[in-house]
């Protein structure tokens, strides 16, 4: 009888379980390439706004209040909004805070703005500084002046008896005619109204009713001495900041999105939209109504501005193209574009094109800046942990890695400074994101706009769905502005409602009269999103509609550096009543690369066309008499734009002597 023995190996269990480690570490390895840790993103850095800076020179002196921190939105302070304003109508301006206001800090100034929280603050003996002052020559606008104010209105308010309102229904005082003055009407005037009944002051006699709102005085002037008074009784900054920021919750929240499958955290952008009627707007309301406000100071004053664009242009077009992690398929765009010799600014996600990409987009002129996509988002980039292929912890990057990706990749193209959230989403703290765009360095940031349409159920958007077509700083829970700014989209090709002919019509109606910045943007899927012969043709076609109607075809870095160029230019003016002369001196930033035509890049001075009613009579450029005739006029016809070199410049405007009636 045979027995049969198995002979082991020697090392035999030794190598049983190295067989079955190495079984379990490949096992245990592909569970965590499909179960990979997550570890929480490391939360951005936010930086809060900042008291604004007082320049030395500048026609305007905005008075700012004392403020703190606001529980609730109705202690928001908006102040500052009238700082946006003046940034975006006018230029340069000066602060003073109430406590510092005086008689002789009032004296260098052209006009002197009191805004609502400021005109609280002052004391009876401030607001005799303001009487004398304005006794003497001045031009002051106070916005709903509650407090000691009765010499200056010619009526007592010591306390708030503030009435909601619906909508502004006269302007007669407005400079801007025509269809323009109609739109004006058309705002849906969120914001809050300051009876105005003096017992002492006959209406069309000792004061006249500029604009009205709800059929009550919203705008009021008076003349005392050889001064004027121009009572703003409706909350401007309040109506400003609602509309161009958004209108959250009480508690500072978003509103909401019905029906929508979002993280807890964020929220779509659009609903921070303060009125349903904006979401198809054609009409810049804030920049028409806070343009014609400040026309009326120039009725008696008139000042130097600094053109919103460079030489004589009438608007501007940015055609953007969000990659929104397309990949480099979005080169049929650029592609194109090179070809046809225009330019775009592509917004890409970080780590969805390859550095190789991202040259080749840079070396075709084509402007790249960062797509942000918040960490909640199920398609943000994310930083991965492990050993080449076999990286099974990772982390969503934040903003500040995002951009840092980017621009390590973009090296040496670049710099990153504009930033554009991804499918429209924004945090539901309406403070938050601008504090860590503050934080992250960004110039621009052009989230604003309409919402994709995969979330808007169908219903159209677009247009000026913020009441603005121009860049402005966001205010923050103190009441201070940031130093980044907002430039709201106003064309989303894949959004409901996208026509080429609601293109041609914002872009014409910029030029024409809006002088308005088109954000226009066209993704590489959009085909896939909204399959339609508009989706390609307006994209193509908003190029030589914007040259066509001598609008600034430009991208997102020349943008910003124009407006970095504006924001250090100065204006100042002297103006003689009697003389009927206007001298100002503009000191002009031109580009700081080379460049053919420094003109064409360099800010344009713009000044009143006429004065009481007279046209310019006589017009000098550095001494040498120019041609009015040759000069450019806005759309309303109320203000000439005149290009200049960079450099400093005095102009000096004579307007023409008022008619003398015939005696009969």
């Amino acid at each position: 009888m045979s027995t049969w023995r198995i002979h082991r190996p020697r090392g035999g269990p030794t190598l049983e379980i190295v067989l079955t480690l190495v079984a379990a570490v490949i096992a245990l390895g592909w569970f965590a390439m499909r179960n990979p840790i997550v570890l929480e993103p490391v939360a951005d850095e936010r930086v809060a706004g900042t008291a604004a800076e007082a320049p030395a020179r500048g026609d305007v002196l905005v008075v700012l209040p004392t403020v703190s921190e606001a529980l609730t939105l109705d202690q928001l302070s908006t102040d500052e909004a009238w700082l946006n304003a003046i940034e975006q109508e006018i230029g340069r301006y000066r602060t003073v805070e109430t406590s510092a206001l005086s008689r002789s800090v009032m004296d260098t100034a052209a006009w002197v703005i009191i805004p609502r929280k400021a005109a609280s603050q002052l004391d009876p003996t401030q607001t005799q500084f303001v009487r004398n002052w304005v006794e003497d020559g001045g031009t002051v606008l106070v916005e709903q002046p509650i407090g000691p104010w009765r010499s200056l209105t010619g009526q007592a308010q010591a306390s708030a008896r503030l009435r909601d309102t619906r909508r502004i229904t006269s302007f007669d005082g407005a400079l801007t005619r025509g269809e323009m003055r109609a739109d004006i009407l058309e705002l849906p005037l969120r914001t809050t109204l300051l009876p105005y009944a003096p017992a002492n002051l006959a209406r069309g006699r000792d004061y006249q009713v500029l604009m009205e709102v709800d059929g009550q005085p919203g705008v009021v002037g008076l003349n005392i001495g050889r001064g004027h008074v121009i009572l703003i009784l409706f909350d401007f900054g309040r109506a400003s900041v609602w509309t161009q920021q958004g209108l959250p919750n009480p508690d500072f929240t978003l509103r909401r999105a019905p029906d929508l499958p979002l993280p807890p955290d964020v929220d779509l952008v659009d609903q921070l939209v303060i009125d349903p009627a904006l979401r198809t707007s054609r009409i810049p309301f804030i920049d028409l109504l806070e343009r014609n406000l400040l026309y009326l100071a120039d009725v008696h004053r008139p000042v130097g501005r600094l053109w919103h664009y460079p030489a004589t242009y009438r608007g501007a077009l940015l055609v953007t193209h969000s990659e929104a992690r397309f990949g480099a398929d979005v080169e049929y765009m650029t592609q194109w574009e090179h070809a046809a010799e225009e330019r775009s600014s592509v917004f890409a996600v970080a780590t969805s094109l390859t550095p190789e990409t991202l040259a080749r987009l840079a070396r075709t002129s084509v402007d790249v800046q960062l797509q942000w996509v918040p960490t909640a988002h199920p398609a943000a980039p994310v930083r991965t942990w492990g050993l080449r292929g076999f990286r099974p912890v990772r982390r969503a990057m934040n903003l500040a890695e995002q951009r840092d990706q980017l621009q390590h990749d973009l090296i040496p193209y670049g710099p990153t400074l504009a930033t554009r959230t991804m499918d429209a989403l924004w945090t539901t703290d309406y403070f938050a994101a601008f504090a860590q765009l503050e934080a992250a360095g960004i110039a621009l940031d052009l989230s604003y706009g309409p919402s994709p349409a995969t979330f808007t159920g169908g219903e159209a958007e677009q247009g000026y769905l913020f009441g603005t077509g121009m860049p402005f700083r966001p205010i923050d829970q103190s009441g201070h502005r940031y130093r980044i700014q907002e430039l709201p989209v106003t064309v989303d090709a894949g959004a409901a409602g996208y026509s080429t002919a609601r293109v041609r019509e914002l872009i014409i109606d910029a030029a024409e009269g809006y002088h308005t910045t088109i954000v226009g943007d066209w993704r590489p899927n959009v085909m896939a999103w909204r399959p339609s012969f508009d989706a390609i043709d307006g994209w193509q076609q908003a190029y030589r509609l914007a040259r066509s109607q001598e609008l600034w075809v430009t991208t997102i870095s020349d943008y910003v550096a124009f407006l970095q160029q504006r924001e250090q230019s100065t204006v100042s003016s002297e103006f003689s009543a009697e003389q009927r002369r206007l001298t100002i001196t503009i000191e002009a930033v031109g580009p700081t690369r080379g460049t053919e035509d420094a003109v064409a890049l360099t800010p344009s001075l713009a000044f009143p066309a006429r004065y009481q009613g007279r046209p310019v009579e006589r017009l000098t450029v550095d001494g040498v008499l120019t041609e009015t005739s040759a000069l450019g006029l806005t759309g309303d016809r109320v203000l000439h734009l005149l290009p200049l070199e960079p450099g400093e410049h005095r102009v000096q405007v004579v307007y023409g002597s008022p008619l003398e009636l015939p005696i009969p």
